[in-house]
Formats: C-alpha cells, sequence, structure tokens
C-alpha cells in the first residue's frame, strides 16, 4: 500500500509540475480598486469593466483603466445583487433584492427603477442577463421562478422552472433564446416567453458555473461535484467532459477561448486552469496574483485566442499569454 501512494503522488506531482512550468501570466495590467471587488463585468468587447467594490460603490471604468462614472451612493438599493453593461456599452443594469434599475452610460442618468416579484412573496432576485439588442431582459428569483420581460412592450412572462434559486442565465446570439442553471441541478434551454423547455438536463448537485461559446455552439456547465460537462448549445447533446484525477473541483467562472480549442476555468480559490474542450484534458492550473488570502476571479475577457485577462476580487486585472501552451 506504501509503494502504491508513493506512485499516485509522484504522478500527480508530475502532472501539476508540467502544467505550471510554463509561465502564462505576463503580469498585473491593472488595479481598477483597493478596497475589493464583491462583483464585476467586462463589457461584451472587454473595453469597458464595471465593479461593484466592497463599500457598494459602483463604478466603470474605460479601457484606459479610468472611472468614467460611479452611481450616486444614494441611488444605489442595497444590497447589489447583480450588474451588468449593455453590448453597446449604452446601458447600465443594476440589480437589487427586488428592484432593477437601467441607468444611461452616456448621459449618467437613471432611465428607470423596474420592480420585480417571485412566486413566493419573499423571494428576491438572484441573477440578471440582457439580450443583446438591449430589449428583453431576464430576471431570476431565488424560489426558482424567472421573469422574461420585453423592455420595449413592457410585457413580463414570469414561470418557475426551477425548485432552488436560478444563479446562471444566459441568452444565446439572437436573443430569441436562453439557458438557465440552478441550485436543484437542472439546465435547460428556453425560447424567450415560453414556458416550455426545448430540452432539459439534471445534474446531481447545484449548478455552479456555466458558459456560452461566443459562436453560440456550445454550452459548458459544471454542478458542485464532479461533472463538468461541455454541451452541444442546441440539442444539450453530451459533446465531452472534463478529466482530472483530484476526486472533484469546484468550478466558477468559465470562457471559452475562441479560435484555440481552450476553455479557462476558475476555482473558488486563487486558480486559473485551462483545458482543451474537445477532449476535456486539463492543460495545466497557475496561481493568479493576489494580495489578500482567499481572492478569486470574478469575470474573465477574451482579448483573442492568445490572450486572456482575469480581474479578481481584489481589484486586479492580470493578462494572460495563451500561446506559451503551444511551446509545451
Amino acid at each position: 500500500m506504501f509503494h502504491f501512494r508513493a506512485l499516485v503522488f509522484s504522478l500527480l506531482t508530475l502532472v501539476v509540475g508540467c502544467g505550471s512550468q510554463v509561465e502564462l501570466s505576463q503580469g498585473i495590467e491593472s488595479q481598477l480598486s483597493s478596497s475589493g471587488v464583491i462583483l464585476g463585468h467586462f463589457s461584451e468587447d472587454g473595453e469597458w469593466i464595471v465593479t461593484v467594490d466592497e463599500s457598494a460603490k459602483i463604478s466603470i471604468f474605460d479601457e484606459l483603466r479610468q472611472e468614467i462614472f460611479s452611481v450616486p451612493k444614494d441611488k444605489v438599493k442595497l444590497p447589489v445583487m447583480e450588474v451588468l453593461l449593455s453590448n453597446d456599452k449604452n446601458m447600465l443594469v443594476v440589480a437589487g433584492e427586488n428592484l432593477v434599475s437601467i441607468w444611461s452610460v452616456e448621459k449618467k442618468k437613471l432611465v428607470t427603477n423596474i420592480p420585480f416579484a417571485g412566486v413566493s412573496p419573499l423571494a428576491s432576485i438572484s441573477a440578471v442577463a440582457l439580450s443583446s439588442d438591449n430589449r428583453r431582459l431576464l430576471v431570476a428569483m431565488d424560489d426558482g421562478s424567472l421573469n422574461m420581460a420585453d423592455l420595449f412592450t413592457k410585457l413580463n412572462n414570469r414561470f418557475m422552472p426551477h425548485t432552488r434559486p436560478i444563479q446562471h442565465l444566459a441568452f444565446d446570439n439572437t436573443g430569441e433564446k436562453f439557458v438557465t442553471g440552478a441550485q436543484d441541478g437542472r439546465v435547460a434551454l428556453w425560447n424567450f416567453a415560453s414556458p416550455d423547455a426545448i430540452y432539459e438536463t439534471q445534474f446531481d448537485h447545484r449548478v455552479t458555473s456555466l458558459t456560452v461559446s461566443k459562436d453560440g455552439k456550445m454550452l459548458f456547465v459544471s454542478d458542485g461535484l464532479n461533472a463538468q460537462h461541455i454541451l452541444d448549445f442546441e440539442s444539450g447533446e453530451l459533446l465531452t467532459d472534463l478529466k482530472y484525477m483530484a476526486r472533484f473541483k469546484v468550478f466558477r467562472k468559465a470562457k471559452f477561448i475562441e479560435g484555440s480549442g481552450l476553455l479557462a476555468t476558475s476555482s473558488s480559490k486563487s486558480h486559473l486552469s485551462i483545458w482543451k474542450y474537445e477532449s476535456g484534458e486539463e492543460v495545466g492550473t497557475w496561481s493568479i496574483k493576489t494580495h489578500r488570502d482567499g481572492a478569486t476571479i470574478v469575470d474573465m475577457f477574451v482579448a483573442d485566442k492568445n490572450t486572456l485577462v482575469t480581474l479578481n476580487s481584489d481589484g486586479i486585472l492580470e493578462k494572460w499569454a495563451l500561446n506559451m501552451l503551444a511551446e509545451q
């Protein structure tokens, strides 16, 4: 038994060591905040970033990483559950417990406040998503219900697709379809304004990570234990699953690297992992730069197939050179 354990340890060391020998990090690109980042999202083109810091300050930073707008403190409804920028960067969406505030970024002005409710009278907002044309807004609730609001017609359809909090939402490129993932372990694809699922997949544990490839063809989903699947977005067919030697890994943020065959994932700790998504093979895992113990990646942006930028909860922007992997 002693020899068997020693062999396994040696193999693990070899696998981890081979990945960590390649230095991907190009260092800290910028320090956005000194007070920590609770929520953070890149704009679609990666030029701007919206953050919520530990004092609940909501800020937008431009391509020079200079703050260009901060929501007035007296206009922020606490707690802030989610923030996002529209694809054209004209709209800032801020979600509180039961209220979604929409701001004009250009005018730095509040456009409207929209209340949302769940089926349960005590339900609060757990996730939001905006279609690429700024027309449709998804507002998920922690009772498992979902609001499908058309911002032009002011119509809202609400139904209850899950039995536990919905924490993951993603539109397709057309805004006609969207996917949900929740703590009940269910992942499903829907047509907007329809209560009938196109398909659904049931995992054994809560969904901790979900992302759609930029071309809208693939969906990555991870549950809270050891199921990490890459699915065909349209059909839900399993394409591959991620393979690693540990008993389980916790996955948080994830991003497909378009044109490279790679998938980037973050953990609940200060780690970034890179995978070959066609085979599910792990390329390696690297430690991110942090100021404090327990810092994690809050969002990622793919600049091109060779460059990944991460934002972590210490407010650090770090750049990664993925082309270094080709030299392995």
